[in-house]
């Protein structure tokens, strides 16, 4: 029978690796520093709530620190807490020196679902009707862009208000002629962004009583814009976007040090937009930070007694399980402080923890888990049934 790594090492139910995926695992986040990091931002969003502010962050820090991590978190724990927002995850693409900045709305914009922007357009216009709410054009000044959201986007097909959102990102060739009368071809300067935005943020609020949020990652990727007419282009869109009152937008961004931002970030315009203070520094962990996320990752994923404390709250019901697998006891022999350190021996774990805290590149959660993952595979290979000493050192020869 071929080995499976959850059997192997006796994983709980949704963990087959000791790698963490984002989107798979986003209601888990291991490691005091991270969630001290993540309940900042949570804070923060929480207050603005109250009052509907749109709460604007850049988040920066080194590659492989966990920021994506922390954006599926994020979105996880806004909808737990019931927090007076609507998240969206929008993942940069591999923009080119004269992308246009509809390529990164268009991602904003279509990250709503369908049913979603359908169901808070008609009840908008529902409202309307009843005269509860004025009309969309007074809230966007611009009669095309009222005309699509009253029309488009609440039509009864589907397909018609996919066309619609489309035309309302800025794509190009979009007929909707089916709404009447001549429309702009497409959307492209950043009044027209404002615009749209504007008309969604109203709608969110007054029919959801809940911010749009946009958490933007892999955001160091604006660095690439390089054109002069593109890039002013992408700063004024970004300047008008980061003005609406309404709208919250938090920036992920790969960047060792504040010196390394991408030079949009930096402009004051957007920085006082921002707010200085809101940005923050995601910084790697050091030596007891790494040992602590591992350790309660291991307790996490792992049948060895009860879940960490710190993530009872989120586990899956199917994950609590509290008893350790007999064929586990005996391997660790009933020891106590083996147990707590498995997959690893407790000397093998100390050496790795050192290891990795001690290296340029390999002081991150992400890279941990990599070499984890290694050592595991490793010791299947072997028919061992804990990361020893040895394994550790070897691991340490072929990746340092």
């Amino acid at each position: 029978m071929q080995k499976k790594m959850a059997d192997w090492f006796f994983m709980r139910p949704g963990f087959d690796t000791f790698l963490l995926q984002p989107d798979k695992h986003a209601r888990y986040l291991f490691g005091e520093r991270d969630r001290r990091q993540r309940d900042r931002l949570l804070e923060s969003l929480e207050e603005a709530g109250y009052s509907h502010d749109g709460y604007k962050a850049a988040v920066y820090g080194d590659y492989g620190r966990g920021k994506t991590h922390q954006c599926h978190n994020l979105v996880f724990e806004i909808r737990r807490r019931k927090l007076a927002f609507v998240p969206v995850y929008v993942k940069c693409g591999a923009f080119k020196k004269k992308e246009p900045f509809n390529s990164l709305f268009r991602g904003m914009i279509f990250q709503h679902s369908t049913e979603e922007i359908q169901s808070v357009a008609s009840e908008y216009q529902r409202r309307v009707s009843s005269g509860e709410q004025p009309r969309l054009v007074e809230i966007v000044h611009s009669e095309d862009i009222a005309n699509v959201m009253e029309k488009g986007l609440t039509a009864p097909n589907p397909e018609a208000v996919r066309i619609s959102m489309r035309w309302l990102a800025g794509d190009p060739k979009i007929d909707l002629t089916m709404l009447g009368g001549s429309l702009k071809p497409q959307l492209s300067d950043s009044a027209d962004f404002g615009d749209v935005m504007r008309g969604f943020s109203h709608m969110f609020i007054q029919v959801l009583d809940r911010v749009p949020l946009y958490i933007v990652d892999e955001a160091e990727r604006f660095q690439n814009v390089t054109d002069t007419d593109t890039y002013f282009g992408w700063l004024a869109a970004l300047r008008e976007l980061t003005e609406i009152h309404g709208v919250a937008m938090i920036f992920m961004v790969g960047a060792k040090t504040r010196d390394f931002l991408p030079t949009i970030f930096v402009q004051d315009e957007i920085v006082r937009r921002i707010g200085v203070a809101n940005y923050i520094e995601f910084l790697n962990p050091g030596k007891e930070d790494l040992r602590t996320f591992l350790l309660e990752q291991f307790q996490t994923t792992i049948h060895k007694g009860a879940v960490a404390e710190t993530q009872k709250e989120v586990v899956e019901a199917g994950a609590l399980d509290a008893t350790v697998p007999e064929e586990l006891r005996s391997i660790i022999e009933d020891d106590p402080r083996r147990l707590e350190t498995y997959p690893f021996e407790p000397d093998a774990f100390d050496a790795f923890v050192s290891q990795i805290a001690s290296g340029e590149m390999a002081n991150k959660p992400s890279e941990a888990q990599i070499r984890v993952q290694k050592a595991a595979q490793k010791v299947m290979r072997l028919d061992k049934r804990t990361i020893t000493s040895e394994v550790v050192d070897d691991l340490a020869t072929e990746t340092f």
